[in-house]
């Protein structure tokens, strides 16, 4: 039997073919494109019993925007839209696209219209009482005519692993998993899961039985399925301050649960039965920042079937309280901790910000904060959607004039889809920033000024990495404090080239050695073609046991070519001479596959570039790839990833620090900027930057060019923050090192968890380390 849906219809215009999708189970990703008229492409991403479907639709790709959704936790759950007559197609056609989610993302690709024009019509397919996209249809020719959408009832999709937007009450997920089995329901009047006991037999899981908590007291629940005559796996939870967040699971055709694991908000358990099987269906029960409470299914002589009720987590149990910006002066204020911020105001004088105060909500209940301050100035206010919440603050601040008060300056909001304030007040040289998470509160202190100002920020229950810093110990003498330089990982070796201590000016040309098996450094023989010149600003990738080296410059600006170091063989080569491969060049960027070598941007002997080269290492030829164009700006300081088979260009200065990334499919040979949301990092450069899965990790860099340029030291930091390529969200990780930047770092595998190595960089004094730290993944 398929599934049930409902079939919308198209809107737009009548002209073009008639395409129709038909059902799937659900949409991954959907990618747009558009030029000057109208919306002219898209390409839809669709699950079908666990395989991948692709649709396209449209022959004019133009610029491309990519809209992704965290299958199967995160579904569409309406589709709007505008469309126009176009006079060079004689036709009205689809002008934007609107993509609504489960979790309340929205999304608008295409092109924006102006409130109120009488020649654009606005549309939205969406199912009363919540529904999932299940598919489209619509006309098309080389552009796309008419859209309409299926969308499959909530209530009958037992599938479906989220429910849809939820006012009041637990929060009820529905059984996942194969048919058959005596309906069970454990209740939802719980305050949590403490104890889960699992039995797997050579079939699947045989029982499970889960025990709850109740204001205070510990109430045992019974087994569901065939109590096991096994082995029976326990997981103890540490409530309150441990709370269950997830599960994660897989039937096959028997209709059985044949591996489940369990995720807390601060373990996450193995898995219980069989690892997972190509042909197994896999299933997640997951509603971001909600906890479960208790648990319902079916089961028979075996676990068929399991769903769950969750609840919030409760703001004042998971908020932390991040120490205030500035200087303690004046009347000390605090606003307490709320469920979100809704408005913001703020006053400036001559010298900063005199005054501020807050609109807040708790549950329904609009609360307006005090004024913290002197409120004479006029204000102005920075409002936030009511679905979409304050993730970060940037605070700038300094002493009067010939005083040693201390106050802010100026003061710019973030938020989670990517929305930034107006600068208010005045910028100055010294910056901190409030992040981490979503912000509920403000506290601070003030006078005829605003001193200092610190925020209660609500950490994600749901983190998307869970890892460890460490600083990595080396026990003797190793190349010394450096920045500039480059690092990669060949087994259990990472290997160091390049650098500089005094601003602009080279070190050495040694190739260093670190062995992570007796934590100590040696000089790696400088056999056959070694490097012309000792250089800063240098790139280096590992392909296997060799390494490869581009570019870089020495003081007096003359640059590498390309060579490569074979650590078998323990010897340089020259590929290409300077003049002869790509333009030579500093503060470039580099990353590889399998085969490939590429160099992105950087700084050449006149002007910051843009292009993308890729070194074949089977051809030995050198390939110069689509250029992104103006999209992407010329820079230096910008990270690159290869993130399953496409390569990724993130952040970067440009005379300005940036924030924007960009995504190049080596198959279809394009370009995408992509438009990324969630607790996005500010902009900045020369940050440390790894690959974990599907995962960009960033940590550190430059968010302020210094006044003296390379000269001077910049405004540094040291967040760390992780970007999902599927969802295109990011989320920011523990700090584990001090504020740098222009720091070597790599992909590494060390002690079985793979993460983020750095080596070195710049301080905030403009000195220069000559630290490893390693930040481990758990899971990912």
């Amino acid at each position: 039997m398929g599934t049930m849906s409902e079939k919308l219809g198209a809107m737009g215009g009548n002209m073009g073919g008639v395409f129709d999708d038909g059902v799937f189970d659900g949409v991954k990703k959907i990618t747009v494109g558009k030029d000057v008229d109208s919306v002219t492409y898209i390409k839809i991403e669709y699950q079908k019993d666990g395989k991948p479907e692709t649709r396209e639709h449209g022959t004019i790709r133009g610029e491309l925007k990519e809209f992704a959704v965290k299958y199967p936790n995160e579904y569409i759950t309406s589709v709007g839209g505008s469309y126009e007559h176009v006079f060079k197609y004689g036709t009205d056609l689809i002008k934007s696209l609107i993509f609504k989610t489960s979790s309340g993302r929205t999304s608008l690709l295409g092109h924006r219209t102006l409130s109120g024009n009488p020649d654009v019509k606005e549309f939205m397919l969406e199912v009363q009482n919540g529904g999932k996209l299940l598919g489209f249809h619509g006309r098309s020719g080389h552009a796309i005519d008419a859209i309409g959408a299926y969308f499959g009832n909530l209530a009958t999709l037992s599938t479906l692993a989220p429910a849809p937007a939820h006012v009041g009450g637990p929060q009820k997920l529905e059984a996942q998993g194969g048919k058959g089995g005596k309906q069970w329901d454990d209740g939802a009047d719980h305050d949590g899961v403490v104890k889960i006991h699992v039995a797997g037999g050579g079939l699947g899981i045989e029982n499970i039985k889960f025990d709850y908590v109740k204001n205070g007291e510990t109430k045992e629940g019974v087994f569901h399925g065939v109590k096991a005559k096994g082995f029976i796996t326990t997981i103890a939870i540490s409530h309150p301050d441990e709370y269950l967040v997830s599960v994660e699971g897989w039937y096959d055709s028997s209709n059985t649960i044949q591996g489940i694991k369990f995720e807390t908000n601060k373990n996450t358990s193995d898995v219980i039965g069989y690892d997972f099987s190509e042909d197994g269906k896999p299933f997640a029960l997951q509603v971001k920042d909600k906890k479960i409470i208790g648990f319902h299914g079916f089961a028979d002589t075996r676990l068929n079937s399991l769903g769950a009720y969750f609840t919030p987590i409760s703001s004042s149990s998971s908020s932390i309280k991040l120490p205030a910006k500035g200087r303690n002066e004046g009347v000390s204020w605090d606003d307490g901790v709320h469920d979100n911020v809704r408005t913001v105001h703020v006053g400036q004088g001559d010298s900063g910000v005199t005054f501020v105060k807050f609109e807040y909500t708790k549950g329904l209940e609009l609360l307006a904060g005090d004024g913290h301050g002197n409120s004479l100035p006029r204000t102005r206010k920075f409002m936030v959607d009511q679905d979409d919440y304050i993730t970060s603050v940037k605070v700038y601040y300094e002493k009067l004039s010939g005083s040693e008060t201390e106050i802010i300056t100026a003061l710019v909001f973030k938020t989670f889809k990517g929305k930034t304030s107006q600068p208010f007040g005045i910028s100055s040289p010294h910056i901190s920033l409030l992040e981490g998470g979503k912000i509920t509160g403000f506290y601070g202190s003030s006078g005829d000024v605003l001193h200092s100002i610190g925020a209660y920020m609500s950490l994600s229950s749901t983190p998307m990495l869970r890892g460890k810093w460490i600083k990595v110990e080396q026990k003797n003498k190793g190349p010394g404090p450096r920045c500039s330089n480059a690092i990669a990982m060949v087994g259990d070796k990472m290997y160091s080239f390049g650098g500089e201590l005094t601003p602009n000016f080279h070190i050495d040309q040694h190739l260093y050695v670190f062995d992570f098996k007796t934590h100590t450094w040696a000089l790696a023989p400088p056999n056959g073609d070694v490097p012309d010149l000792p250089c800063l600003g240098v790139c280096m990738v590992a392909i296997g046991t060799t390494l490869y080296v581009f570019g870089g410059r020495d003081g007096h600006r003359n640059y590498n070519g390309f060579y490569s170091y074979d650590t078998v063989k323990s010897a340089w080569k020259l590929i290409t001479p300077v003049d002869k491969g790509p333009a030579p060049r500093s503060f470039h960027a580099m990353a590889a596959d399998d085969k490939n070598v590429y160099v992105f941007g950087g700084v050449s002997s006149t002007v910051r570039v843009n292009t993308l080269h890729a070194y074949n290492i089977v051809d030995q030829k050198w390939t110069e790839l689509p250029n992104p164009g103006e999209s992407c700006k010329e820079r230096g300081g910008s990270g690159l990833a290869v993130v399953q088979g496409k390569i990724w260009v993130v952040y970067g200065f440009t005379g300005d620090e940036l924030d924007d990334v960009h995504c190049f499919d080596p198959i279809e040979s394009k370009w995408t900027k992509v438009e990324t949301t969630g607790e996005k990092p500010w902009p900045r450069s020369v940050f440390a930057i790894a690959v974990v899965g599907k995962y960009i990790i960033m940590s550190g860099g430059e968010i302020d060019m210094d006044p003296m340029a390379h000269l001077g030291p910049g405004k540094l930091t040291g967040g760390a923050f992780v970007l999902d390529t599927e969802s295109l969200m990011w989320e920011k990780l523990e700090e584990g090192h001090s504020p740098r930047g222009w720091c070597a770092s790599t992909t590494a595998s060390i002690d079985g968890k793979k993460g983020l190595l750095m080596h070195g960089g710049k301080a905030q004094t403009n000195g220069r380390y000559d630290d490893i730290f390693f930040y481990g993944v758990d899971y990912a």
